[in-house]
């Protein structure tokens, strides 16, 4: 449990300037600003982050964007300007902490690469995410989540028995690659805080892929292609009413479930003897285990399973783990009102405060919410920002 309090949050009085849009790069942000960064969120004029439709969207809003700015705050501004340009280089030259992920060298044309920022902010902490590197012949690719999954071979790993790769249906490299982002953020802003001293952090979606799949790239490389399973049976088996997952690979596993299904011959079968031979013999195995599972329900199986201490999970949906009891009891998800996406599902992130309706850490930012108040610290006047507005170099909301 976290007990993280208003006044208790580890990055208060940083100043982070997010240039990011997307995911990973904004999902880094979030982070900093979750634990009490001030985190400026500059959003182009016209749609802002293009995490603002991604997806099913309401008004400025979507699932992503909800959960990838929350704690900001957001300032439209027009780079294509120079007033805005300026504005931007202004806050770059006063951050702690920049992160951008435009791709490589299409910064530079407004000053805002790190050699520029680092003549005015020299132990500045300077965050840039690519999708394929720095350098090396696709550095200058573009890149998203679905295109990495295929690329970094991780659909190559996800077959399942019908051995098409298959896409994982989130967007689980660039919310890695954000994870991944914000430890090296942190890990720089502690070492500014012991020696003094700024960082260029040069990550990317590739690489980022790559670390989070360093088990099975190894296994691969050890086992010279495909990797065998890691033991058996193991895998998900169709039910009478749905899917479940069953892992019950190691030799004591295997023989109380053996035993369950009236099949204590297995247990002396020289094919099923120990793990080994399991694994060799894995199709066979599996296709006499499939037709018992399909004679009862997964809450049937659940309760078996669990009767003998065998790992089991029912394949829950989103909604049934909504309703669950576990999830309940230590408040993994939160129910939190949204003024535009109405009541929506949060989880709790570990050594940050829960999410809660009402909490400015809960909230995700209009497109230009805060464009008065930061231009308004920076020192410009109402009728200055006023002027800003009327040209189109800025955009205010008005709710």
């Amino acid at each position: 449990m976290n007990t993280m309090t208003k006044d208790d949050l580890p990055y208060e009085g940083v100043k982070v300037l997010d240039l990011s849009q997307g995911v990973a790069g904004p999902y880094c942000g979030m982070h900093l600003a979750r634990n009490g960064a001030n985190v400026i969120k500059v959003e182009p004029t016209e749609i802002g982050c293009w995490s603002r439709r991604l997806g099913k969207h309401t008004g400025d809003h979507t699932a992503h964007s909800v959960i990838v700015n929350r704690a900001k705050r957001s300032l439209a501004v027009d780079l294509k300007t120079d007033q805005g340009v300026a504005i931007v280089q202004r806050l770059a030259s006063q951050c702690d902490v920049l992160i951008h992920n435009y791709r490589v060298g299409k910064i530079d044309k407004f000053k805002l690469d790190y050699e520029s920022v680092k003549k005015t902010n020299p132990n500045v902490v300077y965050a840039h995410i690519t999708g394929f590197g720095a350098k090396g012949p696709r550095a200058d690719n573009p890149a998203t989540d679905s295109v990495m999954q295929a690329y970094t071979g991780m659909m190559s790993i996800n077959c399942g028995t019908s051995g098409v790769p298959q896409r994982i249906e989130m967007l689980a490299i660039d919310f890695s690659t954000g994870l991944y982002a914000f430890q090296a953020v942190a890990a720089a802003l502690y070492r500014k805080a012991m020696k003094g001293r700024g960082a260029h952090i040069q990550t990317s979606l590739l690489e980022s892929a790559l670390a989070l799949q360093e088990g099975a790239m190894m296994e691969h490389h050890l086992q010279g292609g495909a990797a065998e399973p890691i033991g058996m049976p193991v895998g998900m088996f169709k039910t009478k009413d749905g899917f479940m997952s069953v892992n019950a690979r190691r030799d004591e596993h295997f023989k109380r479930l053996a035993k369950l299904l009236g099949k204590d011959e297995w247990i002396t079968d020289p094919r099923y003897a120990d793990a080994r031979a399991r694994v060799i013999n894995r199709d066979v195995l599996m296709a006499e285990l499939r037709p018992f599972f399909e004679t009862k329900t997964s809450n049937e199986w659940v309760e078996l399973l669990s009767g003998i201490d065998i790992l089991k999970a029912k394949v829950n949906t989103y909604d049934d783990l909504f309703a669950d009891p576990q999830v309940q009891a230590i408040d993994a998800v939160r129910w939190v009102e949204n003024d535009t996406l109405g009541r929506v599902p949060m989880g709790t992130i570990c050594g940050q405060r829960a999410p809660a309706t009402g909490d400015p850490l809960t909230h995700a930012p209009h497109l230009g919410e805060h464009t008065r108040e930061i231009l308004g610290e920076m020192g410009y006047e109402a009728g200055d920002i006023e002027k800003l507005a009327a040209s189109g170099v800025v955009v205010c909301y008005r709710a």
